[in-house]
């Protein structure tokens, strides 16, 4: 993994603790587990000053945006997401599925944002994952969240997608039957 030159994190996210904290923390220890030598922010393990937040994304190679109900009133998220766009750092959109975890459809999340920005996180083609709490399930947003993730590296920044596989994963293969077969 490599990352560009002054940077500290690979990747940074930003959430709301009241809907996305357990959802970041879980992202953080399975993209350390799936991509050795992966440098993540996360404010639990890396928050030395609030004030300081603007700093954090600039030395971040990409931005998480952990978007769960109230992420868009949150004033810390504002300012990650704003420091973010002003910076033109790489955007990965995560999106709560759970709706008993602050989850909500993309036009909900969408209209809670402020109007002004609204485009340049929705409107860009920013990499769109649905985060879900089944494992199984898990492993697909992980693996599409670590390919977007190192798309942004300076080694794959070429790249347009990644043969990514997660353990256990059966991969794509054309299948064929023994014999010819009619569909009524």
């Amino acid at each position: 993994l490599t990352l560009a030159k002054g940077l500290t994190w690979h990747l940074f996210n930003s959430h709301i603790w009241s809907t996305g904290q357990d959802a970041v923390a879980v992202i953080k220890k399975n993209l350390m587990l799936l991509l050795p030598g992966v440098q993540v922010f996360l404010d639990v393990d890396d928050l030395e000053e609030i004030g300081a937040l603007e700093e954090y994304i600039k030395r971040s190679q990409a931005i998480l945006f952990f978007l769960s109900k109230g992420y868009f009133r949150s004033k810390n998220c504002l300012r990650e997401v704003r420091s973010a766009l002003q910076l033109k750092k790489p955007i990965i959109l995560v999106q709560e599925a759970d709706p008993g975890k602050g989850g909500g459809l993309l036009e909900e999340l969408r209209a809670d944002s402020p109007a002004d920005l609204q485009p340049a996180i929705f409107d860009v083609g920013w990499p769109l994952v649905v985060w879900h709490r089944i494992v199984e399930f898990q492993y697909v947003s992980l693996k599409m969240i670590s390919e977007a993730l190192l798309l942004q590296t300076p080694h794959y920044a070429l790249a347009k997608t990644l043969p990514l596989a997660v353990p256990g994963e059966l991969t794509r293969q054309n299948l064929a039957f023994a014999k010819a077969v009619v569909l009524w």
